[in-house]
């Protein structure tokens, strides 16, 4: 899994190559973006399954940095790249501002919806992609002060104030007054030191009210919906007793889908694979929220990453990865993937288990071996050496395919 805000580039997901999956992301704009914004979709799955039958890990396919990409994508226009790329013209894109949030449950402090939905406000008001960029809370508020037509503190949160008073249905109560000051006070800082002095119980408890008092920030600044990227739900099974898992899971539909103004706001989408789908099936059937399976009739709400199909694909996800290690100038004109040999390439995936994350984690071993021994480039018994011992190598039934020193990116 990507780490969210991480400072190393290999593993924060920065270095995200768009093309690798190329048509899954635009399945994934058009299925979760624009379902939610014009079809009302609440739920989105996003799946990936193991490379052969029975393989139960279906991890490292790159789930959790396809969904940080096109969040920092989002966020960047409010939507407007997103509608663009399935499409619509100027004004239409403009027409439906959405933003996005990441989270996700782990072993460690995230245990619970709560918890969960308190990590997505951080993420908006704290994550910054390259450090000077502002976070998405601090660009919400700019837009807050261009709808009221004024930065007084008290006419922002007078303005979040009526969005509350406007909701008639079931609420969660008020919203959490200071988190509302600290948002329209300027900068980011002031938010983030609130969040911060929150306790690890209050968060739990009390999170989703720190997620509808977001909420109502947002469409004070004209936000119409938010999705919600939440990542490694089975941890919140393996986290918890089968009584406390159900009705955890029953707060999905209690506060995401019967509660304002999350019920009108928020669509979640979640990363699925099979052992996630047989801990989880029950309670979320039993909770009646919408399924997940990876059926023609659940076509609308899910989108599956596969393997990587060739060692062409291979580089492409490599090549970004490659530039930012190489120094500049080390590499030479159209040779993207110096130093690998193009038959290097070829040998590293077919060690592989064609997940991205394997490739990756690979590659970087084979690498780090290189410029340790001082090599000029990595060939194919360079590669040889540095995976020998790793899992026992298994030939496929097809040969190696080398890829060219200059990659079409066009067709990939």
């Amino acid at each position: 899994m990507s780490v969210v805000g991480g400072k190393n580039e290999r593993e924060n997901g920065h270095l995200y190559e768009p093309g690798v999956h190329a048509q899954q992301l635009r399945e994934v704009i058009e299925k979760f973006v624009l379902g939610m914004s014009y079809n009302g979709l609440k739920f989105g799955y996003l799946w990936s399954i193991g490379v052969v039958p029975a393989d139960s890990d279906a991890r490292g396919f790159g789930k959790s940095a396809l969904m940080q990409h096109l969040a920092r994508q989002v966020n960047k226009d409010f939507g407007a790249w997103a509608y663009r790329e399935m499409g619509l013209d100027e004004e239409d894109a403009t027409e439906v501002p959405v933003c996005c949030l990441v989270t996700s449950f782990d072993t460690a402090k995230v245990r619970s919806l709560g918890a969960a939905l308190f990590t997505a406000v951080e993420y908006a008001v704290t994550y910054s992609p390259d450090g000077v960029e502002q976070p998405l809370a601090e660009r919400l508020r700019d837009r807050l002060i261009e709808r009221v037509g004024s930065d007084d503190l008290s006419d922002l949160v007078g303005a979040v104030t009526h969005e509350h008073r406007s909701i008639r249905g079931r609420t969660l109560g008020p919203p959490e007054d200071k988190l509302v000051v600290a948002l329209c006070e300027e900068g980011w800082k002031p938010a983030a030191e609130h969040l911060r002095l929150v306790t690890p119980t209050s968060r739990s408890r009390n999170g989703a009210s720190y997620m509808a008092t977001f909420l109502l920030f947002a469409a004070a600044a004209g936000l119409e919906h938010v999705l919600v990227f939440c990542d490694q739900l089975e941890d919140l099974a393996s986290t918890t007793v089968k009584a406390k898992r159900n009705l955890e899971v029953e707060k999905f539909r209690d506060v995401l889908v019967e509660t304002l103004p999350m019920a009108d706001m928020v669509t979640l989408v979640t990363t699925m694979h099979p052992r996630s789908s047989l801990a989880l099936g029950t309670a979320w059937a039993l909770a009646d929220l919408p399924p997940f399976e990876l059926t023609e009739a659940n076509r609308l709400s899910t989108v599956k990453l596969p393997a990587l199909r060739d060692a062409t694909q291979a580089a492409q996800l490599l090549r970004p990865y490659l530039a930012a290690a190489r120094k500049d100038g080390a590499a030479r004109k159209g040779d993207e993937m110096f130093p690998f040999t193009p038959d290097a390439i070829a040998c590293l995936f077919d060690r592989s288990t064609r997940k991205p994350r394997d490739v990756l984690r690979k590659a970087h071993t084979v690498f780090s071996a290189a410029a340790t021994a001082n090599l000029p480039r990595i060939g194919t018994s360079d590669v040889q050496r540095s995976l020998e011992s790793s899992v026992p190598h298994q030939p496929r039934q097809s040969h190696l395919a080398a890829v060219a020193d200059s990659i079409d990116w066009h067709d990939a």
